[in-house]
């Protein structure tokens, strides 16, 4: 069965917005890289508070992002937007938001960023990541195994193509 690629959305003018989270884990992290990426600082109100969300938080953090929690409860988090750096190493423990959406950000990294997990982690398949992203030129050092413990070896950008990624062996 072959599935046609779906184009993702692109604004063609400044987003001015506000958005109000839900308290999802997976949701606030997707946010956080999101604003990460963004060309100015990003304000997060209601972002849930977890394991997952502090593992992405410094995974960014050890990228070069910087984000500050204002609120008491750390739900309100200021993103401030830096070119994605490394040496890098970052720690994803169980959440899958962190060890499948932050290896393609190390990519625009110019130096090696390591990625490993809590042991539980290390048996999530990895593979469809790691050959989405050497299909964009990106060096992944994985000793072939398709799980974690890998580096990502980033040149400071991706070549631009069209990937497949099979999604049918993790959620």
């Amino acid at each position: 069965m072959r599935l046609d690629p779906w184009p993702a959305p692109c604004a063609r003018t400044r987003i001015d917005a506000t958005v109000h989270l839900p308290g999802s884990k997976s949701l606030t992290a997707r946010y956080l890289v999101l604003a990460a990426l963004a060309d100015s600082p990003s304000v997060l109100t209601g972002a849930l508070v977890s394991r997952d969300t502090a593992l992405m938080i410094e995974a960014l953090r050890q990228l070069g992002v910087v984000i500050d929690a204002s609120a008491d409860d750390g739900s309100t988090l200021r993103v401030t937007p830096a070119r994605i750096a490394g040496p890098a190493l970052v720690e994803v423990g169980l959440a899958g938001t962190v060890m499948r959406f932050v290896p393609p950000l190390a990519a625009l990294a110019r130096d090696p960023v390591v990625f490993d997990g809590d042991p539980a982690a290390r048996r999530r398949p990895m593979a469809p990541l790691i050959d989405a992203l050497r299909a964009l030129g990106v060096t992944v050092e994985d000793e072939g195994r398709g799980y974690l413990p890998f580096t990502v070896v980033g040149t400071g950008g991706v070549s631009e193509r069209d990937v497949v990624v099979d999604a049918s062996a993790s959620s």
